[in-house]
């Protein structure tokens, strides 16, 4: 500090217009963040729709199935090897995805989860679900409204269906279902079904 400077006891004097201004730019950055959000396909945590698959095998620790299957029964383990989160991944799964990978592992704030399923399809993440058990589930719940606000559209529910909450961006839809014993969130990535039709046209016309 400059010597010859004599610091001042009295305290800074905000005026209402730099009140005005500071609230006005902590809005515009609320508002900002939001609108990013928005703008984006949905995830959940470190998962995000629209994501390529090196690059979550990498961040989620993926491990193929049928190789830590067999290093299990190689080192008469009591279970198989699938890495930090759990996550073991099948090649041609289904009709639906080129590539799908499964944890029993992860939590959500603390609470335990069913499973987490990811389906890829053209190298990229296409759709995904947490499943928890009903009483567990205000945790995820919770997480979706802090992230991305009050549900867009709530259906309540009728015979032989489950009410559910969904939220929708121009990327991706979220669904989430809360039956008698779980609740199932579902994300999924708004052109996931035309891949999936283009998929399967490509199938039926390739050749025997």
């Amino acid at each position: 500090m400059d010597g010859n400077r004599k610091s001042s006891h009295h305290p800074l004097a905000v005026t209402p217009h730099g009140s005005f201004r500071r609230v006005g730019a902590a809005i515009v950055l609320t508002l900002g963040i939001a609108a990013a959000a928005a703008a984006q396909p949905y995830g959940f945590g470190d998962i995000r729709l629209g994501t390529p698959f090196d690059e979550l095998s990498r961040r989620l620790d993926f491990r193929d199935i049928g190789s830590a299957l067999d290093q299990q029964h190689a080192a008469k383990a009591r279970k198989p090897d699938l890495g930090r989160r759990g996550f073991g991944c099948l090649r041609g799964a289904n009709g639906y995805a080129d590539l799908v990978c499964v944890s029993h592992d992860e939590t959500v704030n603390g609470a335990p989860t069913r499973e987490v399923r990811l389906q890829f399809l053209d190298g990229v993440l296409q759709t995904f679900s947490i499943s928890v058990e009903a009483d567990k589930s205000e945790a995820v719940l919770a997480a979706l409204r802090s992230r991305y606000g009050a549900p867009h559209e709530t259906r309540p529910a009728v015979a032989g269906a489950f009410a559910s909450q969904h939220w929708r961006n121009a990327d991706s839809t979220i669904s989430a279902y809360r039956g008698k014993d779980l609740v199932f969130v579902s994300f999924e990535l708004a052109g996931y079904r035309d891949a999936v039709e283009r998929r399967q046209r490509e199938t039926a016309s390739a050749p025997p």
